[in-house]
Formats: C-alpha cells, sequence, structure tokens
C-alpha cells in the first residue's frame, strides 16, 4: 500500500539532468530511441556514462524529501469484511512495537537531515510537488519554511 497522494509530479530538471535521463534510458534500450529533434539522439556527447554516481549532483533519481511526510499507521476495513491496520515499518497491531517511533527515530532523524540539505542544495524552489490537503505543494518555499529546512541542514550537520 502507498499514499497516492504522496506520488511527485511536476518534476523541474535542468538541460543537464533531462540529458543524463536519456543517456540512461538510451543505455537500457533494447531496440530503439526517438526523439523530436536528431541531436537529443546522442546524449552521450554531452555527458558521460563514467558519470553515472554524480548525474543529478548525485540526487538525479532522489523525489523532492520536503514533500515526503514519514510515519502513521494505516487502517482498512468495511462493514461486512475483515479490517487491518499496519504502521509504517510494516508491524501489525498485535506487535508490542506498533504505533511506536522509538524504533524508527534514526529514519526520521535522516529524512529531515536530508530535507535540509536538499533545501541548501537547491533553494527554496521545489524539484517536485505532491498533493498536500486536496492541493498541490507550492512550488516554492515560503522563506519562513525554507529557513526551517535550512536550520535542519545546520543541526545534521553539528
Amino acid at each position: 500500500m502507498f499514499k497516492f497522494t504522496d506520488i511527485q509530479t511536476l518534476r523541474f530538471l535542468c538541460e543537464k539532468e533531462v540529458r543524463e535521463i536519456n543517456l540512461i534510458i538510451k543505455s537500457r534500450a533494447f531496440s530503439y530511441i526517438g526523439a523530436a529533434r536528431e541531436e537529443w539522439l546522442y546524449p552521450e556527447n554531452y555527458v558521460s556514462m563514467s558519470d553515472w554516481s554524480t548525474f543529478g549532483n548525485g540526487y538525479l533519481f532522489m523525489p523532492d524529501p520536503r514533500a515526503i511526510s514519514a510515519g502513521g499507521e494505516i487502517y482498512w476495513g468495511n462493514d461486512n469484511g475483515p479490517v487491518g491496520a499496519i504502521d509504517a515499518y510494516g508491524r501489525l497491531p498485535g506487535d508490542p512495537e506498533f504505533g511506536k517511533e522509538s524504533e524508527g527515530k534514526k529514519e526520521f532523524n535522516a529524512l529531515y537531515k536530508f530535507k535540509g540539505e536538499f533545501a541548501h542544495l537547491y533553494g527554496p524552489k521545489r524539484r517536485g510537488l505532491s498533493f498536500e490537503v486536496g492541493q498541490l505543494d507550492s512550488e516554492e518555499d515560503s522563506t519562513e519554511y525554507h529557513n526551517y529546512h535550512l536550520s535542519l541542514y545546520r543541526k545534521g550537520k553539528t
């Protein structure tokens, strides 16, 4: 199960990142590739496959973590059938640790540190948007929210 509204859309990429993704697609193609312009068929003229680990500054395939929420439980059921639940770590209600964050504190801290690092690297403009309270996230964080993320970065460095 996953929360459909957490899927990030409207990913914002620079030209170099588009070329990096095109190079990966081309390297994985079995037979054919296509492009609107002939030059787009040759991303290797601009980026090297040997640099794959540095694509997108090492974050090319990562969603913008500022749009990610962590934790919570999922409950399901209806009037006529079985009900169930699972927590963020796959534990079921019978587990004595069900719903407790203490075991996952490292993961939460790592996520918040990563949010700060991303804000430091990319600024207040989001690189991907997801739905929050029935609408898309804002494309840019307010100054206050951006400063909050930067404080997470500074805290993570100490």
